[in-house]
């Protein structure tokens, strides 16, 4: 953004990489005190960039906690119980945040401008415009192949519709000695192909 890096930590922090006058990274956003011992296992975030039209962009975070069961004493959390959600007995939130370089922190959002959806794996994540690929449906976060299998189901929906649950079923993926987890059914979607890349 801007010709800068920047990295994000399990936990959220924000960190820009500095070259000069030596490598280092420089704090953005300090989100620490949400990795207690035991918790960072538990959280994944990523950072994406949403394009606004006219050439520029909005850095956002993609924060997925797999448990919340240890942030019982952080206030943050339990005033957000809205963003919870409990799928085959273990509740987890995903969250959608903006990131205010200039304020120093995270700022809630509601969707990804309506023209994109996010896919999260377990070393990256992708940005999909839903108008270049209309097949995948706007402002949701798909999970990859292998949290689908951990966690039990697929794609979150991040804006709540009455009648219809926060999360929806996972894929069935099967395994392939050479390639590993494939999408079970041929042809497949395309979303069920981005599910198996990111991870």
């Amino acid at each position: 953004m801007g010709g800068r890096c920047y990295v994000s930590s399990p936990e959220g922090s924000v960190y820009l990489i500095n070259l000069r006058p030596f490598p280092r990274l420089q704090e953005v956003v300090n989100q620490r005190c949400l990795a207690e011992p035991g918790t960072v296992n538990n959280i994944v975030s990523y950072l994406i960039f949403r394009d606004i039209g006219g050439g520029g962009c909005r850095m956002m975070m993609v924060r997925y906690w797999r448990s919340m069961s240890r942030l019982a004493g952080v206030q943050d959390y339990n005033d957000r119980k809205k963003d919870q959600f409990t799928v085959g007995g273990v509740t987890g939130s995903l969250e959608l945040l903006e990131v205010d370089l200039t304020g120093r922190r995270l700022l809630p959002v509601r969707s990804l401008g309506g023209r994109s959806s996010a896919f999260i794996g377990l070393t990256h994540c992708l940005l999909i415009s839903t108008e270049t690929l209309p097949s995948i449906a706007a402002d949701n976060i798909y999970l990859g192949c292998l949290l689908q299998c951990r966690q039990r189901f697929g794609v979150y929906h991040i804006n709540k519709v009455k009648n219809r649950r926060r999360t929806g079923p996972p894929h069935e993926f099967a395994r392939d000695v050479d390639r590993g987890l494939v999408p079970a059914a041929h042809p497949c979607n395309l979303d069920q192909y981005l599910a198996c890349y990111v991870d």
